[in-house]
């Protein structure tokens, strides 16, 4: 498994974003969720996830990704309540 295999599968099960560029874009993409891993009929991994605020919801092939980085959201509030 490659290292941004093991990215996506954390922000999959930590409910992380993910940021990467596809197909050797220079843009920038954005999965604010990560909500389906799945094999096609070609045993290619996809992963679909909502790319806006607005719930728009779109899949992407995990060969195609390149700079994949993931961030997981921390509530200030919750963490000073904690420390």
């Amino acid at each position: 498994m490659e290292i941004k295999e093991k990215k996506i599968a954390f922000a999959f099960f930590h409910g992380c974003r993910v940021d990467f560029k596809y197909k050797d874009e220079d843009e920038t993409r954005t999965l604010y969720t990560v909500d389906e891993l799945k094999y096609n009929d070609y045993s290619e991994v996809l992963v679909g996830g909502c790319t806006s605020s607005s719930g728009l919801y779109k899949k992407f092939f995990v060969e195609q990704m390149s700079d994949v980085n993931i961030y997981k959201y921390v509530d200030y509030a919750e963490w000073r309540l904690e420390v």
